[in-house]
């Protein structure tokens, strides 16, 4: 449909922990977002695990991802005990998975001229439901015929 690439195929590793015996581990178990490169995550479930994933890998090969799992869990873990050395962190499952992103991480909005009636909402990586709002307000004022300045940050031309 989109006669140019403008996604990109990623690898991602997540752990989650034994169930703990107490519910609070840090300031209003907030999910943690760290912004280094690789990155992690963290956040806290309802049964008292933790959840960290993260490490990613910029390509797509499952056999090659999954091979790497070993190798990446022990990296989160480490990551955490370094965040959090007075909680026991003991991994109980640990998985992977593949996701797409964007160049800048932002979405496609709009029309391209190969199909001048079709609009396009393609949101990447873990920002859909945010960038859906988003999609259709602009959507919306293409429709309408309403200016939108915004709408070129999420333009094919970007």
């Amino acid at each position: 449909f989109i006669p140019k690439k403008i996604e990109s195929f990623h690898s991602t590793y997540v752990i989650i922990s034994e169930p703990f015996n107490h519910t609070h581990f840090w300031y209003k178990n907030a999910l943690i977002w760290e912004t280094a490169n690789p990155y992690i995550y963290l956040r806290t479930t309802s049964d008292n695990r933790i959840l960290i994933g993260g490490k990613d890998d910029a390509f797509y090969n499952p056999e090659k991802r999954d091979r790497k799992l070993n190798q990446k869990a022990l990296q989160l873990q480490q990551s955490f005990c370094k965040l959090f050395p007075h909680l026991n962190f003991k991994t109980d499952f640990s998985w992977a998975g593949t996701f797409c992103g964007t160049k800048d991480g932002l979405p496609y909005i709009g029309s391209i001229p190969q199909r001048p009636h079709t609009y396009f909402a393609l949101g990447f990586g873990g920002n859909g439901i945010t960038f859906g709002q988003i999609a259709a307000d602009f959507i919306c004022d293409m429709l309408l015929q309403r200016k939108n300045k915004d709408l070129q940050l999420f333009s094919f031309t970007r």
